[in-house]
């Protein structure tokens, strides 16, 4: 017996050396950023945390700051058409972070605005500004768009994040915390080992893909994307494609924007800035989608419920339509990009930066020409 409990101590000691001589690795490879940001999250893939879901939920303790901190949120138009090293040298007022989720519905949305919140602990910090992008294309039930056969349905990428490493367990519920949020990096100091061999195991992958392929992945590249041009089978797959995302359902989800109205009113109450930014479409996906027509109704409904409030601002984009400006029937090319960054950085520069709680005033149409925004769709 005492042969065999030596056994285990060397072992469970070999062990522990090793977990702990990877963790070292980790931070020579990938050292802990600095707290304070920005913080542009669609990087990632070069990071240890490897996608944005994961670098979200893990990394979200460097927005906890008392600075002030421009934090853009939404889908993954809104992840390529604002592009934060753009917007932060125009915005000296604020740190910019990007923070869209491909795939995201306003649940998931809902989700990254609560982490943060939650981590952000400092009674003094000052107010959050944060910029949701929203197209029609978000507001289906996240039991529709979160039905993968490998989760439990309605489980977003958010969650399933929270509940790889149990810093969350599942319960009836939903997920509860099983590790504070003033925890946070302990725990994920406690896992980079584990980090930086699933960052190993993917790289291995990604080589593997460029040997036999020669690609790192199966998405685009910045260059194929601006010479993309959709033909008229493309665009009609892409209809019946967001019609099945929908749910085959005749309109927009009420639930969802509901969703939106509920926390846009909490982030305005407890004294935080929302700019909700109505993000446009190629114009043939626009004129053909049986939901673009409930969608801006029900949102200039909501922009009316708050556009008394002086830390609110929506703003259209929709003369930013052409056809040929989108590699595919919702993501800006880089050229298009550029324009949405430069319009954002203007309206933000008036709205973020101003020490007064004043109404500005910006035309929904032509952000570039103002100086400022109001809620006029």
């Amino acid at each position: 017996m005492r042969y065999i409990l030596r056994q285990a101590a060397l072992t469970f000691a070999s062990f522990a050396f090793l977990y702990v001589l990877i963790g070292g690795l980790s931070y020579l490879v990938f050292p802990d950023p600095s707290h304070g940001g920005p913080r542009d999250f669609q990087v990632a893939e070069r990071t240890l945390f490897m996608t944005v879901p994961k670098y979200v939920f893990l990394g979200r303790s460097v927005l906890d700051t008392p600075d002030s901190k421009v934090l853009i949120v939404g889908a993954s138009n809104t992840a390529v058409g604002f592009i934060q090293k753009l917007i932060q040298p125009k915005l000296a007022c604020a740190k910019v972070s990007n923070l869209a989720m491909g795939g995201a519905n306003i649940s998931e949305v809902a989700q990254v605005i609560d982490l943060v919140r939650e981590t952000q602990s400092r009674p003094s910090a000052a107010p959050n500004t944060f910029v949701i992008g929203v197209w029609y294309g978000m507001f289906a039930d996240s039991d529709i768009r979160f039905a993968d056969p490998d989760r439990n349905r309605g489980e977003s990428d958010l969650d399933i994040e929270k509940y790889r490493y149990g810093f969350y367990r599942r319960t009836a519920n939903g997920p509860v915390a099983v590790l504070p949020s003033k925890w946070l990096d302990a725990g994920v100091m406690a896992i980079r080992p584990l980090l930086l061999v699933e960052k190993a195991a993917r790289e291995a992958r990604t080589g593997v893909n460029l040997l036999l392929t020669g690609r790192r992945s199966a998405q685009r590249t910045e260059v194929e994307r601006e010479a993309a041009v959709m033909s008229e089978q493309d665009k009609k797959k892409a209809l019946e494609y967001w019609q099945e995302s929908m749910g085959f359902k005749r309109g927009i989800s009420e639930t969802q924007f509901n969703l939106l109205s509920s926390t846009v009113a909490s982030l305005l109450d407890s004294g935080e800035r929302v700019v909700l930014v109505d993000l446009p479409i190629p114009s043939w996906h626009r004129d053909a989608s049986p939901y673009q027509l409930g969608y801006e109704q029900k949102l200039q409904e909501l922009s009316g419920q708050f556009k008394e409030r002086s830390n609110f601002i929506s703003i259209s984009m929709g003369d930013l339509d052409g056809d040929l400006d989108y590699s595919d029937e919702v993501h800006a090319k880089r050229h298009l990009a550029n324009i949405w960054s430069d319009r954002l950085a203007g309206i933000l520069s008036s709205f973020a930066c101003r020490e007064k709680t004043n109404k500005p005033k910006v035309s929904s149409r032509a952000p570039e020409q103002a100086t400022a925004a109001s809620s006029d769709h």
